[in-house]
């Protein structure tokens, strides 16, 4: 940030955003002793800015420095300054106006302000809408590559002209059908009822202001607004052109969250139909839903028929990775968007505290709805790329959340606001986002909180100490984890790879099975290595609780901590055998066990097994086991030991590392013995 542009800004009476680009360059000059007349410039300028939006009590910090400074002239600045910034704050023009001043506000007085975005992220806004409208062009013109390889073996020029009309022209046929194409799957999954502002406004009436002032603001028709009964916390909004987009809200996210949050979250969608990112997630995911709604009558087929059952379920099963392998092209401009739009719903409202809340409330109630065992709502499933948050990357800070709307007595908030931690400050966090259609809940409440103290507001969460409690933690440690992580979690892949290259030099031994076989022994030493990182020997086993592991900043998704937890057992599903999920409640939180049965029971009879979880059933048990955070907070167990003085319930044993040394073992030696048969006979 310039001086100058922090001036120009002044000049105009762009005051916030005077503010914003005057405080950044004060705190980069503070240590620069070389620059101090032109960082003392910044400063008196600074205090105009704050005169000029009420902000008097800032001014006044700001004069007192520069009292007793040692050049005559500052000082005479100070004093006046700080006398007409006195006047100002004890004689109000308005007495409510002063009672926000005085009590450092929550929001804004006004909306319609002008805040400073970090340049890195509108650039890599730009560069992400650019790279994917080319990468799915780039996708279409191979597809008709291919087609015409079929029917000549030379591409002439004239051919390549043919694929790039042809292109062209699919393009815009998908860009202006794809809005009708979504409306179709919306019709089959969500029974949307459409409705008027007339109806929103008792519901929601700072929201229905804010959609008025947007289009009345830029000449826009209203957005066509549909309503779900559903109880997950969902907002979004589709589209190609801002004159017809839709706006769809969920029932569960006007029980979730208040008026103001609601708006916030409302302005947060129309900021994306204001950077025009709507138009290019709903081209790039108009295909996936189509897909998406193949799944979905697949998965109906299954459940009917009674004869091939499975064969429609595996279809089912490959259709829905389809749908999220095509909706990853979206999540690059999805990601990347969110952090322009949640300045646009700041700078709307002037309440950029209300998204802050808004973000943790929905995750706390979509942590509440979402069963691990289960398949997510498809309301969540479908509306993926769209939404406001990412129901998967948001269930730990959504079972923090819970705690604290209990408001359980024996933990303080701040302790509870540690489980931003390791979404600040872990490097796996940045790695998981990637797979994710929005960043993490705490890096966008940081770029939030940067905001409220643009305005001058007090910020939520205590964030500023949370950031700083965050230095402290050991980043080499953190660093050292994550790279030896990274390359064992990413072995298998590795490994194969090195044994397709390996393959190739050994052309010469005439060996048609050759790369299978190094492929079998590379993937299954690199699950043997993987699985050895994930269950690690109980050596150091420890005593803790559910929120603890929680808020831990060094927690990762792959090195499985080996910990010791009482809890009482609230339930179980069966999953693809032989795994068995369970929900394990302790006296503040509640998460989801991982079980898996032995060989003989795999083989012989579940129902077995299912007895014994049916006995553990609203009983305390201790719990050990591996903890790992990733995408949602897992147990993957080892032992459930009954606290009962009934000797008759014996401990149950899960077999993690059986199954993953029998597997990869199994592999090894099929690699290995396909590799000797085929080269001595």
């Amino acid at each position: 940030m310039s001086l100058q542009a922090g001036k120009d800004a002044l000049v105009n009476k762009r005051y916030t955003e005077a503010i914003a680009i005057l405080s950044k360059y004060c705190q980069d000059q503070e240590q620069n002793q070389s620059q101090e007349r032109d960082y003392i410039q910044a400063q008196m300028w600074l205090v105009s800015a704050y005169q000029r939006v009420g902000r008097s009590d800032k001014a006044i910090a700001i004069c007192e420095k520069y009292i007793d400074h040692s050049d005559p002239q500052v000082q005479i600045w100070a004093k006046q300054a700080l006398k007409t910034a006195n006047s100002a704050l004890e004689n109000p023009i308005d007495a409510a106006e002063a009672s926000v001043i005085k009590s450092k506000p929550n929001r804004y007085r006004k909306p319609h302000v002008t805040l400073s975005l970090n340049p890195s992220a509108q650039w890599l806004f730009r560069l992400s809408m650019l790279g994917t409208i080319c990468l799915v062009l780039g996708i279409i013109f191979l597809g008709f590559l291919a087609l015409i390889s079929l029917i000549t073996v030379t591409l002439t020029t004239g051919w390549l002209y043919v694929a790039i009309a042809a292109t062209a022209i699919a393009g815009i046929i998908l860009f202006f059908m794809s809005p009708w194409l979504i409306d179709i799957t919306h019709r089959q999954f969500y029974r949307t009822q459409w409705i008027t502002l007339a109806d929103l406004e008792p519901k929601a009436p700072e929201a229905v202001t804010v959609i008025e002032e947007f289009c009345q603001a830029r000449n826009l028709f209203v957005p066509k607004i549909g309503w779900i009964e559903d109880n997950n916390p969902v907002a979004f909004i589709y589209g190609v052109l801002p004159n017809s987009t839709r706006l769809i809200i969920s029932r569960g996210l006007l029980e979730t969250l208040d008026d103001d949050e609601i708006a916030a979250v409302i302005a947060c969608q129309l900021g994306r139909v204001a950077n025009w990112s709507f138009a290019v997630v709903t081209f790039i995911t108009a295909p996936a839903q189509l897909i998406y709604l193949i799944h979905v009558l697949l998965q109906r087929i299954g459940f009917k028929v009674k004869v091939a059952k499975h064969f429609w379920q595996l279809l089912a099963a490959i259709a829905l990775f389809l749908y999220r392998l095509t909706s990853y092209l979206g999540f690059g401009v999805s990601r990347s968007s969110i952090y322009v739009s949640d300045r646009f719903a700041s700078e709307a409202t002037g309440n950029p505290n209300a998204l802050s809340r808004s973000l943790p409330k929905m995750a706390r109630s979509l942590a509440n709805y979402t069963q691990l065992g289960q398949a997510p709502s498809r309301l969540l499933e479908s509306s993926l790329s769209f939404g406001t948050c990412d129901y998967r990357t948001s269930i730990s800070v959504g079972i923090v959340f819970q705690i604290l709307y209990a408001g359980y007595s024996g933990l303080s908030k701040p302790n509870l606001y540690k489980v931003f931690l390791w979404e600040l400050f872990n490097p796996w966090a940045t790695w998981i986002e990637l797979y994710s259609p929005q960043p993490l809940i705490g890096k966008r409440i940081e770029v939030l909180t940067s905001y409220a103290d643009q305005l001058g507001l007090s910020e939520e969460y205590e964030f500023r100490q949370l950031l700083s409690a965050g230095k402290s933690l050991n980043p080499k440690l953190l660093s050292q984890n994550f790279i030896s992580d990274l390359l064992i979690e990413t072995a298998p892949y590795t490994l194969t790879a090195i044994a397709l290259i390996t393959s190739t030099y050994f052309y010469w031994l005439y060996n048609n099975w050759l790369p299978i076989s190094l492929v079998a022994i590379g993937w299954g030493l690199g699950s043997m290595l993987k699985g050895s990182l994930k269950y690690p020997d109980y050596a150091k086993v420890v005593s803790t609780n559910l929120v603890n592991l929680l808020i831990d900043p060094y927690i990762s998704p792959l090195r499985g901590k080996p910990v010791q937890v009482p809890g009482e057992i609230l339930g179980y599903t069966m999953s693809d055998l032989p795994d068995y999920d369970l929900k394990l409640e302790d006296q503040a939180a509640i998460v989801h066990l991982n079980y898996v049965v032995n060989i003989k029971t795999f083989f012989a009879n579940p129902a077995i097994v299912l007895q014994k979880l049916e006995n553990l059933v609203g009983n305390t048990v201790l719990a050990t086991g591996w903890f790992r955070r990733g995408n949602m907070p897992i147990l993957d167990v080892s032992v459930l030991q009954p606290v009962l003085s009934d000797r008759s319930y014996k401990p149950l044993n899960s077999y993690h590392q059986l199954w993953n040394n029998l597997l990869s073992s199994v592999t090894v030696l099929g690699g290995l013995g396909l590799l000797a048969f085929t080269t001595l006979f």
